[in-house]
């Protein structure tokens, strides 16, 4: 039995990830920050843990313990500050990778390729040179460091990740959805672009996967539903099950002016230090929701599979 740390424990993605190492036989140390699931406490061999991952003298503590490290923790927003993004999804890494350890996996982001249209783009596809946004670009540098500093690791690329327990996409489609009578779209697409989902089990699976195998080490995988949907079916998708009775018709608005009230809402929110937008959307989120975001799921299937394969396998012997 191999011993995982998963960071970033207590949130969505740690959370699932946990469970599906303990599903699958891993022993598990769940680094949690701030407040513990209670479903952490039911899994087992899952030893829970409070503590800071920034804090490398604390992390230390961990060297000669694990056998692989999958690094979910992180900041995972569209506002805030640079100094922050750059404590949070960044530092770590530097100590992270450098443990004795078999390997690390690292949840990056699909937004290192960029918020722009695409068709069917895939791992190949060159990241963004220069973010504006704080959040890519320290994930792009967290790529790179890994690229020059760990011998062995695996990056993981998720989309807009969903699934049962989502308290952050969806939430803040429900808010928008409460207020407001329309469902708005903004530019060309009109609501008819792909909305990149990523359901948390295959984000999950794929960690896991990737984790007691070689075949996929030093390279990236994009995490992306195979089933595809636009930002418009995504939508009604959250109105029908959060306001059956409530009927939204669609109000179409010129990019430019999605573009400066999302402007409007990023600049005060970081001058005020807000944690969450102060309203949406914000300069970030209106181009995620009006550029065609389709890429490739091929390798994630392939790694997925592999996982399958390797329990069919545990099991017949």
């Amino acid at each position: 039995m191999k011993t995982v740390l998963v960071t970033g424990a207590g949130g969505f993605i740690g959370l699932n990830t946990v469970k599906m190492y303990a599903e699958y036989g891993w022993r598990v140390i769940a680094l949690v920050h701030n407040k513990i699931p209670n479903e952490l406490y039911n899994l087992n061999n899952v030893e829970v843990i409070q503590g800071d991952v920034t804090d490398e003298k604390f992390m230390s503590q961990f060297a000669g313990q694990i056998d692989v490290v999958a690094h979910v923790a992180g900041l995972a927003k569209d506002i805030g500050s640079d100094k922050k993004f750059k404590k949070l999804n960044f530092e770590p890494i530097k100590y992270l990778s450098k443990l004795p350890i078999e390997k690390i996996v690292y949840v990056s982001s699909s937004d290192v390729y960029g918020i722009k249209d695409f068709n069917n783009a895939d791992e190949n596809t060159p990241m963004i040179e220069y973010p504006k946004n704080p959040y890519p670009r320290y994930k792009i540098m967290s790529e790179n460091w890994l690229r020059e500093n760990c011998s062995k690791y695996v990056i993981i690329r998720p989309a807009a990740v969903w699934g049962e327990g989502d308290l952050t996409l969806e939430s803040r489609v429900i808010d928008f959805l409460r207020t407001s009578p329309f469902i708005i779209h903004f530019g060309k697409w009109r609501g008819n672009c792909r909305w990149p989902l990523a359901n948390v089990k295959n984000v999950a699976k794929t960690i896991v996967a990737v984790s007691g195998t070689n075949e996929f080490d030093n390279q990236a995988i994009t995490i992306i539903d195979e089933e595809k949907t636009t930002i418009d079916e995504y939508y009604r998708q959250v109105a029908a099950k959060n306001f059956p009775d409530k009927k939204f018709k669609n109000l179409y608005l010129p990019m430019w002016l999605g573009k400066f009230i999302g402007l409007i809402s990023t600049t005060i929110s970081n001058t005020l230090k807000l944690r969450e937008p102060i309203f949406d959307p914000t300069f970030y989120a209106v181009h995620h929701v009006s550029s065609n975001l389709d890429f490739s799921c091929e390798k994630m299937k392939k790694a997925i599979k592999t996982l399958d394969e390797q329990k069919t396998t545990n099991i017949n012997h």
